[in-house]
């Protein structure tokens, strides 16, 4: 308070700092909500991705189920004998007459059979999409099993190829042309092997993507 010239001027303290102060709290304040919001919508996002990766996954292996069982089932009920036979000699196919397909049938088997037990840790990742030990167990054995299917499907192929072609050098004769059924049927196992071995590929390459974006 001051007097000039008769006057009673009375000075008031300016809240300049202050009010900047509460402007300044206020902003940040908006700003952190802000990232705060956008971190969530990020996260939510996210295990939206994850949950659709893990119902394909699932998907996927009731297909390689149906495949790999389907492949397992044809080769080993593959069996033809020829019409002209004698009860002392006959012309006979059997699945295993030869290692490779006998091979094939135990690989394929073993294959769906895992495929059928993975299935309770596949819905484990749908329900918890954020999980990564089960994802890595599956990762892990997945990759086993690309390697089983594989071989088991390469080593067939090489049989029922010679069997339609033969092998002249070798004096390898085909077969296909008396034993057409025989050829037939491992045949689409064979086909049907190497769908569940892409669909292994395939599930692996998914569980890898899955745990490098956790």
């Amino acid at each position: 308070m001051s007097k000039t010239n008769g006057e009673t001027v009375i000075n008031v303290p300016a809240e300049k700092s202050t009010s900047t102060t509460n402007i300044g709290t206020k902003g940040k304040a908006v700003a952190a909500a802000g990232t705060v919001v956008a971190t969530t919508k990020a996260i939510k996002h996210k295990g939206r991705w994850k949950r659709g990766i893990a119902i394909l996954d699932f998907l996927l292996r009731l297909l390689a189920i149906a495949t790999l069982l389907a492949a397992a089932i044809s080769m080993g009920t593959a069996d033809q004998i020829l019409p002209f036979f004698t009860n002392h000699f006959q012309f006979r196919a059997r699945f295993d007459d030869l290692p490779a397909l006998l091979y094939f049938v135990i690989a394929n088997a073993i294959a769906g059979g895992y495929l059928v037990l993975s299935l309770p840790f596949s819905i484990v990742t749908i329900i918890r999409p954020h999980i990564v030990g089960a994802r890595i167990l599956l990762l892990v054995i997945d990759t086993v099993m690309i390697a089983l299917t594989s071989t088991a499907a390469a080593a067939a192929a090489a049989i029922v190829y010679l069997a339609h072609t033969g092998n002249s050098k070798a004096n390898w004769v085909e077969i296909c042309q008396q034993f057409n059924e025989f050829c037939q049927q491992t045949s689409g196992a064979v086909v049907a092997s190497f769908v569940g071995a892409l669909v292994f590929m395939i599930l692996v390459v998914m569980s890898a993507l899955v745990l490098r974006k956790h």
